[in-house]
């Protein structure tokens, strides 16, 4: 058996009907080539420190992981299966003295899928555990049990060998390859194979499954044909085409190692307040952990965060920023902002970008990235800065662009046991992590935070937390997720700290903290209880003074209502409505009104008379500014946060308006069922027995939030009601972190010097590949069911609604161009969450794809419409879905109420 000749002609990818293939060697080979250069080229000093070793020694396993990742390929249950369309090339490495079998020789051939067989292999052959480990996950999920790995080629040694017989030509064979790629790393045996511990295990399974992506795309690295018989010279040729072709920006490398008053006014062109001061001087001192920056709406919390970004990106070796919103509007609200700070970071070179929420391709200001440079092509303008790279534009690979904003969720996935979850963590694990709004973010979600962080923590990534209302139990729980449990007990006072603005920040295990005394001067807001039956009079005063009204309650069903009552009540007023439950076109129109209505430079002509109506997107990140306030009851951090939007900004108001009013909306001991179901009993009860009747800002925020949330004393539960309250609360808690915990990663584990751990079973019971979304996983099933909304004519083609691309029609027989269906694509909307409880959810999308199959049969072959379902109104905008009669309008978006009595849903 010659074996160099059976290494050359061994298939390592082949067409099952064509006439493409390529030798295994040279597949693996593509993949070693590329993942050197995106170690030399690509990624950042802050992810090559994880692996802890010499760059030397980590350029030979990097090469040597590559060269083998597919080792388990060199077994004849995948010869068996490769070569049956190809008799030529079997017949060929028959000849050589290998025997092959068929398909029906290996009953157990699904128990050795190559990646098992690759972790196998290496195992018996002395590898070290950890680094046979990342061969056996390179397909997206680790092997669940590597001691079951060690024994697989005894459990299922027919997969392996055939037989007794042909047991040694296999062995061989592997024996061959595996010596080979230990001389090409520059190896002399197994025992010279650096271990990884278990977090480089995760990071180098991500760089590993990029680089073998790219290996695996033909644009990048083309097969060949059976019948050329000749091979030209490889390498470097064929990996310096690949990459030219790929193009990929660079980390980004930060100019400042300091930065001062100068460089902020540079930077955001004024100078720096004692908050951003305060956040600066800790960075400029810090070596990089985690901060926490507890201070007031409005002081310019973002630009403090980007400025520390910019040093310990600096100091670190960061190649790019995470910055994670708690919603969509609220991320597509700050892109404009980063993208300017971006453009100024990316000077003399190019850097990609990524806005990474569900509808971020929607995104107007987004999509125009997509141009010129954004192609990485050949008539890139070379003065672009800024890109969207088109390989980044996956689903999985969202956080792997250098500048990425968007939803917490993306962070959140990385504690999802999702398939290939090592990307996102690749992506993460070189950036400066940035999270705003950390208060919204509920128990369920907060699972999944705190095993982020312990993940981050362990990876030594900076991370940076902004909230105004933060409550203290809630920062022990990420200083301790981010240490991994291990916080310096010297002097535990920070758990306690109720000074206001607070940095608190960590310094190895040490936690240290900082504050400052602003001369801010304190808003005093005058709180008062509204009964439903006054509300119209109110905002009639309101109306009749000139002022500019907002109205934030707690379900989209009451801010319909109200809306409804206002516009009958005030003819004249101009009511604008603002909520979950509209089209993303038509929500993107409203919120960018409302921001020239009632935003930061809005004038007197434009807010005079206007009354704006929504729900809690109004009280987050959307820098408007009211001149009275009516709110339905919410937590305390929550109603703080919309006090935020009342008087947010100097200006000439009208005189009986002058002084900031907030009116909550309460029906005194017993709260509507709508805000119970959202936020609970306990909250809500201990918001309204600490309600002050007149609140000062900042200086009032930290005692408020405090109270509301620090644990109960016996004085509180000796009243029944309260003690009932406070259970059914912890009850709520703790499902809430079991169900979290059904999905999350297992926690970083710490080095050992009896035994190596490995990531083996990781993403044990992952989440089905079938299963919903991520994004819907980590929000505790906050995420209904998406539509595409769309008009049915009368004589059955279909619209646009009428005051959508002008109510356009297509015929829907046929597939639409790209630029139709991305227009129909943007028609997006998500149904209220009953369509999603109990059974609901299946009949819901089992009417919608039998109404798609019916009449929208070609929508499906369109790349921007695969998977996504089209609800059909008729002529008047209504239709009827899952025993609920549906009607959208432009005014008050979708309504729905069941068709059996009417009640509104």
């Amino acid at each position: 058996m010659i074996l160099s000749g059976l290494i050359e002609n061994y298939p390592g990818k082949a067409s099952a009907t064509g006439s493409d293939w390529l030798p295994l060697w040279v597949h693996s080979m593509d993949t070693a080539e590329i993942m050197i250069r995106l170690l030399e080229d690509w990624l950042p000093e802050q992810t090559v420190s994880v692996f802890n070793m010499e760059y030397s020694a980590l350029e030979k396993l990097c090469r040597f992981i590559a060269l083998t990742h597919d080792i388990g390929k060199l077994t004849p249950v995948f010869a068996a299966k490769i070569l049956k369309p190809h008799p030529e090339l079997r017949g060929k490495l028959e000849a050589l003295g290998l025997p092959i079998g068929a398909p029906g020789d290996f009953p157990a051939a699904k128990c050795t899928p190559h990646a098992r067989a690759g972790e196998s292999v290496l195992r018996n052959f002395g590898c070290p555990s950890g680094v046979a480990a990342v061969i056996g996950s390179h397909h997206g999920k680790p092997q669940d049990s590597g001691a079951e790995c060690a024994r697989d080629i005894a459990v299922h040694g027919e997969n392996y060998y055939i037989s007794d017989q042909s047991r040694e030509r296999w062995e061989a064979l592997r024996k061959y390859y595996f010596n080979r790629a230990l001389a090409e790393a520059g190896y002399r045996d197994a025992t010279d194979i650096q271990a990884l511990s278990h977090p480089a295990q995760v990071v180098m399974t991500g760089l590993l499954i990029m680089a073998d992506w790219l290996a695996s795309n033909e644009d990048y690295f083309p097969q060949f044909r059976f019948d050329d018989e000749t091979t030209p010279p490889l390498y470097p040729a064929r990996t310096s085409s690949a990459w030219e072709k790929l193009r990929l920006p660079g980390a980004w490398s930060p100019m400042r190692f300091i930065m001062d008053g100068a460089g902020f006014l540079e930077n955001f062109g004024f100078r720096p307040n004692s908050v951003q001061t305060m956040m600066m001087n800790a960075a400029n001192e810090s070596a990089g952990g985690l901060f926490i920056l507890e201070a007031q709406m409005g002081v310019g919390k973002t630009e403090a965060a980007l400025a520390a970004a910019e040093i310990l990106a600096s100091r670190k070796g960061s190649g790019g920023i995470f910055f994670g919103l708690p919603t969509q509007a609220t991320a597509n609200g700050i892109f404009p902002r980063l993208v300017d700070w971006a453009e100024k970071q990316a000077a003399g070179t190019q850097q990609s970008i990524r806005l990474a929420h569900g509808m971020a391709e929607l995104n107007q200001a987004y999509h125009s990235l997509f141009h010129g440079a954004a192609n990485v092509n050949d008539d890139a303008d070379p003065g672009e800065r800024l890109l969207v790279h088109p390989w980044f534009n996956g689903r999985k690979q969202a956080l792997l662009s250098n500048f990425v904003i968007g939803t917490v969720d993306q962070l959140l996935m990385s504690a999802l046991k999702q398939r290939h979850v090592m990307l996102r963590h690749l992506g993460l694990v070189g950036k400066v992590v940035i999270l705003d709004e950390c208060h919204a973010y509920d128990a369920y979600m907060n699972q999944y935070l705190d095993r982020a962080l312990n993940w981050l923590g362990a990876y030594y990534v900076p991370v940076i937390v902004l909230s105004a209302t933060l409550p203290e139990q809630r920062r022990a729980d990420l200083i301790e997720a981010y240490l991994n449990g291990r916080p310096e007990e010297n002097d535990a006072g920070w758990r306690q700290q109720r000074a206001y603005p607070l940095l608190t920040y960590t310094e190895k295990n040490a936690v240290r903290q900082a504050t400052v005394s602003q001369r801010t001067t304190q808003r005093r807001v005058i709180i008062q209880k509204l009964v439903s039956a006054d509300f119209l009079s109110c905002l009639g005063e309101a109306f009749a003074a000139g002022g500019c009204c907002g109205v934030i309650v707690n379900t989209v069903n009451e801010a319909q209502r109200l809306a409804q009552e206002a516009e009958r009540a005030l003819p004249e007023a101009e009511v604008l409505l603002l909520h979950s439950r509209f089209i993303a076109t038509d929500r993107a129109e409203r919120e960018s009104l409302l921001l020239r209505k009632a935003g930061r430079h809005s004038k007197q002509s434009d807010r005079s008379g206007l009354i704006v109506i929504g729900t809690q997107v109004l009280e987050q990140s959307l820098d408007i500014d009211f001149d009275m306030l009516i709110t339905q009851l919410c937590p305390m951090d929550l109603l703080l946060q919309r006090l935020g939007r009342l008087h947010r900004h100097e200006r000439q108001r009208p005189e009986v308006l002058s002084r900031p009013h907030c009116y909550i909306l309460d029906l005194d001991r017993e709260c509507d069922s709508g805000s119970l179901a959202v936020y609970g009993n306990w909250l809500l009860t201990r918001t309204r027995e600490l309600l002050p009747e007149e609140i000062s800002l900042p200086g009032d925020i930290p005692e408020l939030v405090q109270e509301t949330y620090r644990e109960p004393g016996e004085d509180l539960l000796r009243d029944e009601a309260h003690l009932n309250a406070w259970e059914t609360h912890k009850r709520s808690v703790e499902m809430k972190r079991r169900k979290a915990d059904s999905y999350r990663v297992a926690p970083p584990k710490p080095d050992s010097s009896r035994r190596q751990k490995t990531i083996n079973g990781w993403l044990k019971s992952e989440l089905p590949a079938d299963a919903v979304r991520g994004e819907a996983v980590v929000r505790d099933g906050e995420a209904g069911i998406s539509v595409l909304v769309m008009r049915e004519r009368a004589d059955g083609r279909v619209s646009f609604l009428p005051w959508q691309e002008s109510g356009m029609e297509t015929d829907p027989g046929h597939m639409p161009d790209e630029e139709l269906a991305r227009r129909i694509a943007r028609q997006k909307l998500t149904l209220p969450l009953r369509f999603s409880l109990y059974d609901r959810e299946e009949r819901t999308i089992r009417e919608l794809e039998e109404l798609n199959r019916r009449k929208l049969p070609e929508w499906q072959n369109s790349g921007w419409l695969n998977g996504e379902l089209v609800l059909l109104l008729d002529e008047e905008l209504h239709a009827e879905l899952c025993g609920q009669r549906l009607r959208y309008t432009e005014k008050y978006g979708l309504h729905c109420e069941r068709m059996d009595d009417g009640n509104a849903v």
